[in-house]
């Protein structure tokens, strides 16, 4: 819950910033730039209203992260990024049942995420801008396994896909964190690299009722105690590298609309 309460503070703040900044009148670098951005999580989930499972201890895990992502300038110091990007969320557990059975539990399903960021920076240097960021974020699962396997005296060992044991299709969630923004010149081409760590909170119950009513085919048995919410989470570490689309014909316009009017006056262009 104080993860939720800190999500949720910090994206009114930076909504609040984001009002207070696009009032003001002052010019800014309109650019938007496109990208690409990689990096890992770190997935675990939150067994909310479950005693028993979230006193499990979770295994660090990494897996990896990408997709591509725009950076629309809204004001001086705020940006909207939008992003779409694959990414997987889950758990791996390892732990003894009261039995005395070695218990081993994962889940690994992949998810297309669309995400709508907001990032509030000080540009400080070009080279150097920290910034804030919070956002929503939506997704759709992809592909998957849910994976239990246990010793005696109760033997198990099976694997299943994440869609035939029906866990729930959609993703939604909302996430925050904070980065560093940077433009470097590479030759003739501007750069933006961004770093960032960000903590993402699933808000919708990744059980699917048919899990919980009992009639999918899933590992109920024991230790998988099918209640409450199992929330996913994550922390991503990512880093992104963007080329700003600069209005590279403007120049070329206004050249040519001199050449225009100084051919014109002398009659030897479009009939002046």
């Amino acid at each position: 819950m104080k993860k939720i309460l800190l999500l949720s503070g910090l994206l009114i703040g930076l909504m609040g910033n984001l009002a207070a900044q696009m009032s003001s009148s002052q010019p800014f670098d309109k650019t938007i730039a496109l990208g690409l951005k990689g990096g890992i999580n770190m997935p675990r989930m939150w067994y909310f209203n479950n005693a028993a499972m979230s006193q499990l201890p979770q295994k660090d895990t990494l897996t990896i992260m990408g997709g591509i992502f725009a950076d629309i300038p809204l004001s001086e110091g705020i940006s909207f990024a939008p992003e779409v990007v694959y990414v997987q969320r889950g758990t791996d557990m390892r732990y003894v049942h009261r039995t005395g059975a070695q218990v081993h539990y994962s889940i690994k399903v992949a998810y297309a995420d669309l995400r709508l960021p907001v990032e509030f920076y000080w540009p400080i240097k070009p080279y150097f801008q920290p910034y804030l960021v919070a956002g929503a974020e939506a997704g759709f699962r992809l592909f998957g396994e849910i994976h239990m396997d246990r010793t005696a005296p109760i033997v198990l060992n099976e694997t299943l896909p994440a869609d035939s044991s029906n866990m729930f299709l959609v993703h939604a969630g909302a996430f925050a964190g904070a980065g560093v923004r940077s433009r470097i010149t590479l030759g003739a081409m501007e750069v933006m690299l961004k770093l960032s760590a960000t903590f993402h909170q699933g808000f919708v119950d990744s059980y699917s009722p048919y899990e919980k009513n009992g009639t999918a085919q899933a590992q109920n048995v024991n230790a998988y105690q099918i209640k409450g919410w199992r929330l996913p989470q994550g922390l991503e570490l990512t880093l992104g590298v963007a080329i700003p689309l600069k209005p590279i014909l403007k120049d070329a316009c206004a050249s040519f609309s001199n050449d225009r009017r100084r051919h014109g006056n002398r009659g030897h262009l479009y009939g002046y």
